[in-house]
């Protein structure tokens, strides 16, 4: 996770302008889970978006994550709440027991859009040390959101995200496990049992259980795209495109908001349906 591990990364824009969870999802989750709802922990937790739900189903959560900026901000959100059963530390997800040394304790691990930045091997048998016989492992995400009833955005959007000219060559590994629905990684069968897949694919028809939707402006979308770990690694490489909204003459996502404008006459202000694919993958402790 090394751009959002980055000093310079915003977490508070990742927080403000990235899609929340919605209750569906973690109603499937506690459907699933058999068992104490004693302690669960979410692994590569960023500011916490996806922790905090856990805290209605569970006596204890733990919010972990490689970046101090990223718990600096989970941290700063969770001072000015009432919330007495949720903390957050600084930690890889591979290394739970820098913080919770027993092994079979723990009753639930999740990690939300994180889980294609982990080292798996060490990850899986991480997890099966940390948690009791017959407890909860999930890990879900969603990737390359879509603008309901609009093809030819799109297909921008696409080209602008993964096309050679663009983004495409600043997304770092783990982006094409996430593309890939997370396939390329199971819980190995002699740590974990009972393995399911909930997939979504936007925009695919038969296509059903979506998850991940959110209505935005077009200036709102425009923040998210910014939040890209592809795009933050590009300005690394282009410091001399501002922004417009910072003062500048602008940058690549002003070039791609600007072309989308072009062909469909959407305003900063437009109000917008936007949907992702999505997994969710769940295991079993044996």
């Amino acid at each position: 996770m090394t751009s959002f591990s980055d000093s310079t990364y915003s977490s508070k824009n990742y927080s403000d302008f990235r899609p929340s969870y919605p209750p569906a999802l973690y109603t499937t989750l506690i459907d699933y889970h058999k068992g104490p709802r004693n302690l669960a922990i979410d692994l590569g937790c960023g500011p916490g978006t996806g922790t905090y739900p856990l805290t209605s189903y569970f006596t204890k959560v733990i919010g972990s994550d490689p970046s101090s900026v990223m718990i600096e901000q989970a941290r700063k959100a969770l001072a000015a709440t009432s919330q007495s059963n949720l903390e957050f530390v600084v930690s890889p997800a591979e290394e739970i027991s820098s913080y919770i040394d027993r092994p079979g304790s723990v009753d639930f691990i999740s990690s939300s859009q994180a889980a294609h930045w982990f080292q798996h091997d060490k990850w899986f048998k991480e997890c099966a040390r940390a948690l009791r016989p017959g407890g909860t492992l999930t890990y879900f995400g969603y990737k390359d959101h879509s603008y309901v009833g609009n093809k030819i955005v799109n297909d921008i959007m696409m080209d602008f995200s993964y096309g050679d000219k663009y983004l495409g060559p600043y997304w770092e590994p783990g982006r094409k496990l996430l593309r890939n629905q997370y396939r390329d990684f199971v819980p190995p069968s002699d740590l974990f049992t009972d393995v399911q897949r909930i997939e979504y694919n936007a925009g695919e028809s038969g296509s059903s259980g979506q998850l991940m939707t959110k209505v935005m402006t077009l200036e709102a979308s425009e923040s998210y795209v910014r939040t890209w770990s592809s795009f933050h690694n590009w300005r690394k490489d282009y410091p001399g495109e501002i922004a417009r909204r910072d003062g500048g003459q602008g940058d690549v996502v002003d070039r791609l908001f600007d072309r989308v404008k072009k062909v469909s006459r959407w305003t900063d202000k437009t109000i917008l349906q936007v949907v992702w694919s999505s997994i969710i993958v769940l295991a079993r402790r044996i």
